[in-house]
């Protein structure tokens, strides 16, 4: 026997068995296809089923719900005023039912021949339900209001109910507030129409005629919650009813006006929003098409446009062109003009009969470029020259008494700033209560940094205060340099008084510590600008004195032995610049400083004061360093005290 007689044979049964399983297969896959038919017609027929079931029970409803309708129509007259007519509640029942039934088989062609019945039983139904809801408003009874609301919502009919509110309720309260109203304004016809007295008799209307429903549809769990009476029934007769007859109360022509009934609309709100017992509800309120529609009517956008012109107007009158006018008495604390016109401006941007919540953003940007605008017209001020001698077509900005001026816009900017800082931040931030917190945040920093700006210019401008003051002075100390003259090779004797020109060139200074008040910061600042100007121009004056000195001595050719010991013409310039430096000190003192604790005069002492008098500044005149006395002469010198600066 070869391998393919074996392989054969071997074979043989696995090809029978191969036969006999698609057979076996063949008979399951025909079951299968059996089984598989059947479920199918039975699917078929279930659905069939169920359609004539749907259309058996709707035509069964609808003829249940036709003969209560009939009964309806032609029983006795339903009593409104006391229990909700059990009659009604059936019907409704049986409506919600047959719209139940009608979403379900809505392609089914019988319930679509159904529609003209159901609604027609709808409509009367809805006819009825109408007259319960007005008469159970009337009668203000919780019990029949929850059981007709119910049964409008049944019968997915909210929007019937919310217009026999907005229709039977509301139209007539609004009518007989208009007229009180006209009645009103007719007694007042001088005076701007005022939207107050409307709102709060609506307000009173709607709490004492719909406060039952409005509290009922707004109880937790009443479910009740598809109604929204107060902005499609409430607020949207009111919007659409002062749209169409108090149109021109919309008006911004007159903002002092607009303002007052803007915020009376607003308030009129908020008292509508009482009712919102949850933040869903309140949502849904502010949400609303009526909502939104009423506030669209306030052009505020145009009412900010008028704020600005009055602001930049009154604002500009004072700073456009003009130079700085100090009043007669001081106001507010400033002594400008300018200054309470910028402050002035401020307080209204945030003023109550001024500022509107909805603009912020804008009367807070107002502030900030009021306060820009000021600080830009101080230091367009300052680069003009001071008087006409700085400039040959130059006006002086600063007037007649530049120094006083300057004086008055430091003071000013500080007390400005100061006042931004101290009391407007605060305003501002009352005003914003509502806004969040980050927001909030970061305006009020916009106003501190503005205020801070304010603190720059008022720097710049005390520095040219302080050079004007220290120039004045600066140009009687060069009288300084005659000292030279009186001592080189004159013959004088030693001085003992102070030079005339300390106390002019000292008199600024006494006249500007009269007029800064006490202010130190000030004082010192011009003091210490003398101070330091009068010390280089003696540091330089010494130093040529002693030079010049080191070279007369190199030109002489005496012998030592003819020398008699006197006093110097150089130790006798340097004792009158030490007795008027000794003079600065007691002027210093009369202005109201302390020169002993004064760095800047300790400095310029440092720098005149002979040897044995540095280290310790000493005013008393006993405190003179003595100096030699000259031999060539018989007559002895005469001390005297110094002049008295005063």
């Amino acid at each position: 026997m070869d391998v393919e007689e074996a392989v054969s044979k071997m074979d043989e049964p696995l090809e029978d068995v191969e036969g006999k399983m698609k057979s076996v297969r063949a008979d399951i896959m025909a079951v299968i296809a059996n089984l598989n038919a059947c479920l199918t017609k039975r699917e078929e027929n279930f659905r069939d089923r169920a359609r004539l079931e749907i259309i058996q029970d709707t035509s069964h409803a609808v003829s249940k719900l036709e003969k209560l309708i009939q009964e309806m129509e032609n029983g006795p007259a339903l009593n409104y005023e006391e229990a909700f007519p059990r009659l009604l509640e059936r019907i409704a029942s049986e409506l919600s039912r047959i719209q139940f039934y009608v979403a379900k088989g809505r392609e089914l062609p019988s319930l679509r021949n159904l529609s003209p019945r159901i609604q027609r039983a709808r409509e009367l139904f809805l006819s009825e339900l109408e007259k319960s809801l007005e008469a159970s408003l009337r009668t203000k009874s919780p019990a029949n209001l929850q059981q007709c609301l119910r049964s409008f919502a049944s019968v997915n009919a909210v929007d019937r109910a919310e217009a026999v509110v907005k229709d039977k309720i509301m139209k007539p309260l609004l009518d007989e507030c208009l007229e009180a109203y006209a009645t009103l304004i007719q007694a007042k016809a001088h005076e701007p129409e005022q939207l107050e007295p409307l709102y709060t008799d609506i307000s009173y209307g709607v709490s004492s005629r719909l406060g039952v429903l409005l509290r009922l549809v707004n109880t937790p769990h009443s479910g009740l919650h598809a109604f929204n009476f107060l902005a499609n029934s409430v607020l949207a007769e009111v919007e659409s009813t002062l749209g169409e007859k108090r149109a021109t109360s919309f008006s911004p022509g007159i903002p002092s006006t607009f303002h007052k009934n803007y915020l009376a609309t607003i308030r009129f709100l908020e008292e509508l929003e009482k009712y919102c017992i949850s933040k869903r509800k309140l949502d849904n309120f502010r949400g609303s098409e009526h909502y939104k529609s009423l506030l669209k009517r306030w052009n505020t956008s145009v009412y900010f446009t008028l704020r600005f012109q009055d602001v930049a107007t009154s604002l500009e009158r004072h700073l456009s062109g003009t130079k700085p006018t100090t009043l007669p008495e001081p106001k507010d604390g400033f002594v400008l003009g300018s200054t309470v016109a910028v402050w002035e401006s401020l307080g209204k941007c945030f003023s109550p009969d001024f500022y509107l919540q909805e603009l912020a953003d804008k009367f807070l940007r107002l502030s900030l470029q009021v306060l820009a605008r000021y600080g830009h017209w101080v230091e367009q001020g300052l680069q003009v020259p001071a008087s006409s001698s700085e400039g040959e077509s130059a006006e002086p900005w600063l007037g007649a008494d530049p120094t006083k001026c300057l004086h008055a816009i430091v003071r000013d900017l500080r007390a400005l700033s100061g006042n931004v800082l101290e009391i407007y931040v605060g305003t501002v931030s009352e005003r914003l209560g509502s806004l969040p917190a980050e927001v909030k945040r970061s305006s009020l920093d916009l106003l501190r940094d503005a205020a801070h700006k304010l603190d720059d210019v008022a720097e710049i401008a005390q520095d040219r205060l302080i050079g004007m003051v220290s120039e004045k002075c600066a140009l009687v100390l060069k009288q300084m340099r005659g000292v030279t003259a009186a001592y080189r090779m004159t013959n004088k004797p030693s001085p003992t008084r102070p030079s005339p020109y300390v106390t002019s060139a000292m008199a600024p200074i006494i006249s500007f510590s009269s007029m800064v008040d006490g202010n130190l910061v000030l004082l010192e600042g011009a003091a210490a600008s003398v101070c330091n100007v009068y010390r280089a121009m003696i540091t330089e004056l010494i130093e040529t004195v002693k030079k010049t000195e080191s070279s007369l001595k190199r030109l002489k050719k005496q012998a030592s032995s003819d020398a008699v010991a006197k006093v110097t013409d150089t130790e006798k310039i340097c004792l009158q610049l030490f007795l008027d430096v000794k003079e600065v000190g007691n002027q210093l003192k009369q202005a109201g400083l302390d020169p002993e604790n004064f760095q800047a005069y300790i400095d310029l002492w440092e720098a005149a004061a002979p040897e044995d008098a540095k280290g310790s500044v000493q005013l008393l005149p006993k405190d003179v360093p003595r100096v030699h006395e000259e031999t060539t002469g018989s007559v002895d010198q005469q001390t005297e005290e110094p002049p008295n600066a005063s």
